[in-house]
């Protein structure tokens, strides 16, 4: 019996260093285009969903505010909207990814209809209960490098994947700092005009659908504000509503008739800048209807930073 449970000890100890082994590797390479948000801490931060993840690049905002004295680095916490809605466990991440102290950092929240909305008539424990299942509530750790914590609850396909990677799409790069840059142009692929027309009319029916279903959660609001507060603590706060194709903007207008003025009134009340592109004629392009492409993402980050020049307080600036 004791050699029988020595042997079945040796048998889990070296099926554990297997599995550490194998996280460890694939902590080396593409892990997903998700884990460089969660691998290092930072001082200053870009929030929102994956319009803001593609579209807004952390190199350029510092680049841009080299003569300003903001915590760094700055790094791209925007994820997908079903990942990353305002809430209690996206702003419990924000306060656990942020290095101690900081007080001077740059915090870009930005917004959507997306990032409020929930299942019609879901209640506080329920939302909490759907909360927990996303990225923000199966993690704690949301500096480390590499990150286990990440890697063992998020990993989205099998550690096998580790010796010879499948979830890799060439272009999409997937920066260190966290921007999600999309290339039309890569080694392996070039798209198509046939693209782009297929995933723009992909893109407007899933959101047609999407949102019948849902309605304006006050629970996902009252945390934006909440998060609004705690970086105010922590530096400079700006609201930011991305440039949108007419199409995407009529759809959401239509469901959310009053959203611009709701939050521009929250920002004149959290005395914050409001920044709205969405109803703009800019030149700007996108590869689904939504998400910026990578030329027009750095365009777009220099213009969001020269309007930003012209209202970070005279104080901001180095001494």
């Amino acid at each position: 019996m004791k050699y029988f449970i020595l042997k079945l000890m040796l048998f889990c100890v070296v099926l554990v260093g297997v599995y550490f082994s194998f996280m460890y590797k694939v902590s080396t390479g593409y892990v997903d285009e998700n884990y460089t948000k969660f691998s290092q801490e930072a001082g200053s931060l870009i929030i929102g969903t994956s319009t803001a993840s593609q579209g807004i690049s952390p190199q350029i905002l510092e680049e841009e505010f080299s003569e300003f004295n903001y915590d760094k680095p700055m790094v791209n916490f925007a994820i997908n909207f079903e990942q990353s809605q305002y809430g209690e466990f996206y702003l419990n991440a924000i306060k656990n990814k942020l290095k101690k102290p900081t007080t001077k950092g740059q915090f870009i929240l930005s917004i959507s209809p997306a990032s409020f909305t929930s299942v019609k008539n879901l209640d506080a424990t329920a939302l909490r209960k759907l909360e927990k299942e996303k990225i923000f509530g199966k993690i704690s750790d949301f500096t480390s490098n590499p990150n286990f914590d990440y890697i063992s609850n998020c990993y989205p396909i099998s550690l096998y994947n580790a010796i010879y990677p499948t979830n890799k799409w060439d272009n999409l790069v997937v920066h260190a700092n966290g921007w999600n840059e999309f290339k039309l142009k890569s080694n392996s692929y070039t798209v198509t005009q046939e693209d782009l027309t297929l995933w723009k009319k992909q893109t407007l029916e899933f959101q047609t659908k999407f949102i019948k279903d849902q309605e304006f959660s006050n629970l996902r609001l009252q945390s934006f504000i909440e998060t609004i507060d705690f970086l105010k603590q922590r530096g400079d706060v700006l609201i930011v509503r991305m440039p949108l194709t007419s199409e995407m903007l009529a759809l959401e207008n239509k469901k959310w008739k009053n959203f611009d003025a709701q939050f521009d009134s929250i920002a004149k009340a959290k005395n914050v800048p409001f920044l709205n592109y969405s109803q703009k004629e800019l030149s700007f392009k996108t590869y689904d209807g939504t998400h910026l492409i990578s030329e027009s993402a750095q365009e777009f980050t220099r213009l969001l930073s020269e309007d930003i020049k012209k209202i970070i307080p005279t104080n901001t600036a180095k001494n």
